[in-house]
């Protein structure tokens, strides 16, 4: 079954450049061109390619190329499909293990060519250079928030009592994570350090005592904290 996938981010049946009528008339021209006969439109009228989202038709058309209904999916362009990078690649692979050929007229891809298989490559590689970017922003701004002791997570972090949004040094954790780091230093086991913690009373945030993996979390949590520098 060979069919098309054409989205409009806006209602209606103009004329402007990827209206309804304009897609359909460009992919009937290819289908004129290579001889091909075209089952059915699968048409979104008026719907953001931000997100698959409200797409009824296009997750339509999704449920059986996973059933092995679809040979050929034919669009004016990768964005009728999608805008969102991650999801773009979600479908080429659907695509990919369903043997469901993808022909983007605009873009000129066709993955049954070399090409097209050269454009998944691409189109992989794009999606880990913008994670990694991601990842990467994310802890900066993490990094900054920490140095300006500003809250950077849900959890109020051991050392710090939260008051609105900044994150304020607690005397007595403080104190206490000196300790644990000395103790660790002098060989000590997890089960003494124990032991020193609940002799002196010292609880998690949620007022639990504390047990050897608690310790252990928070001798990694806390190991570059400023006041071991001190």
């Amino acid at each position: 079954m060979i069919v098309s996938v054409i989205r409009t981010s806006t209602s209606g049946y103009g004329k402007q450049e990827n209206s309804i009528d304009t897609q359909k008339e460009m992919i009937q021209k290819y289908c004129d061109l290579k001889e091909i006969q075209l089952d059915q439109h699968f048409v979104d009228e008026g719907v953001s390619g931000g997100s698959l989202k409200n797409r009824d038709q296009f997750n339509d058309l999704m449920d059986r190329v996973k059933d092995n209904k679809i040979d050929t999916i034919i669009c004016v362009s990768l964005s009728r499909i999608c805008r969102n990078q991650l999801d773009l690649l979600k479908i080429v692979q659907t695509l990919q293990d369903t043997d469901t050929n993808l022909v983007v007229l605009k873009e000129n891809i066709d993955l049954s060519t070399p090409m097209g298989k050269f454009f998944v490559g691409i189109l992989g590689s794009i999606y880990d250079l913008e994670r990694n970017l991601i990842s990467e922003r994310t802890k900066d701004i993490l990094q900054n928030k920490k140095y300006h002791n500003k809250v950077y997570c849900s959890n109020t972090p051991y050392g710090y009592d939260r008051q609105n949004d900044r994150l304020v040094e607690n005397p007595t954790e403080i104190r206490m994570i000196k300790k644990v780091h000395t103790l660790r230093n002098q060989e000590k086991s997890y089960g003494e350090i124990v032991k020193f913690l609940k002799r002196n009373k010292y609880t998690t945030k949620k007022g639990d005592l504390f047990g050897k993996n608690n310790v252990k979390s928070l001798l990694k949590s806390t190991k570059n904290h400023p006041c071991l520098s001190l």
